[in-house]
């Protein structure tokens, strides 16, 4: 089990920017990591030597956690406070055995673009962020849980057990219990998709635990969803066991449902 948790999942917990948090563990002594996932296709990028900085070779890298370098650390910094997720061009550090005693360290440069991967951090670095300053901290818990996770937080035992797709169990809960609009009610499962990310298991009141995740280029319209853990972001060619829904079949789930 890997001890590093995404950093959006910290953030949103602590209701506190994705920059910000970034920041604060950069300021604290602690380190950013980008998170490869499992891929058809391989995450390619060029052995960087700064002794020889027009040496270029390939370099194929296999799913894992690695260290950002201290530069790229600032640079992703940088871009999540301008909302760009992007990890093109930045470096990670990868230590390789050469032998029982020897590890040598390459400085590894993204040269393809995937929107999977994601800044990742230690669960113990975590740890050690000051409380928030918007909420006041609650006993028993590492961060106080925001107003809309208060709002989840009392509906999310309830489960509607004669609906077969997720969104049309949650359309229940939020039009009559929660009484919210429709509009609202399809932002709260993005927010949520958005958190999970495929995964992070998260509760959808009126279904139960879940791994939800916004398809990469239609992320406002359509939701993956699956019992276990995924890593795939596409709408076609989905892997057994991950299912999808869409905004219009959410829409005439709350039209549908008196």
């Amino acid at each position: 089990m890997s001890n590093y948790v995404i950093l959006e999942n910290v953030a949103d917990e602590r209701g506190e920017s994705a920059a910000k948090v970034a920041r604060t563990l950069v300021r604290l002594g602690c380190d950013l990591y980008l998170r490869f996932g499992p891929s058809r296709e391989p995450y390619i990028g060029e052995n960087f030597f700064p002794e020889h900085p027009t040496v270029e070779m390939k370099y194929k890298i296999d799913p894992g956690d690695y260290t950002l370098t201290k530069e790229s650390q600032e640079a992703v910094i940088k871009r999540l406070g301008r909302g760009d997720a992007s990890t093109l061009g930045l470096f990670v550090r990868i230590d390789t055995k050469v032998d029982s005693s020897t590890t040598a360290s390459y400085q590894i440069e993204l040269t393809e673009t995937d929107e999977s991967i994601c800044v990742v951090v230690d669960s113990e670095d975590a740890a050690k962020l000051p409380p928030p300053s918007t909420y006041q901290t609650a006993s028993g818990s590492m961060y106080p849980a925001p107003p809309e996770k208060k709002i989840f937080e009392k509906f999310e035992k309830i489960k509607i057990h004669n609906k077969t797709k997720p969104h049309s169990a949650f359309v229940v809960v939020a039009k009559t219990m929660m009484k919210i609009k429709r509009g609202e009610a399809w932002k709260k499962l993005v927010d949520l998709a958005q958190k999970s990310r495929g995964q992070t298991e998260v509760t959808l009141p009126g279904w139960g635990k879940i791994y939800l995740r916004r398809v990469r280029i239609n992320p406002e319209q359509e939701i993956l969803y699956s019992h276990e853990q995924f890593d795939y972001d596409k709408s076609e060619n989905l892997p057994d066991g991950v299912k999808i829904f869409n905004l219009t079949a959410f829409n005439t789930s709350w039209t549908d449902y008196k």
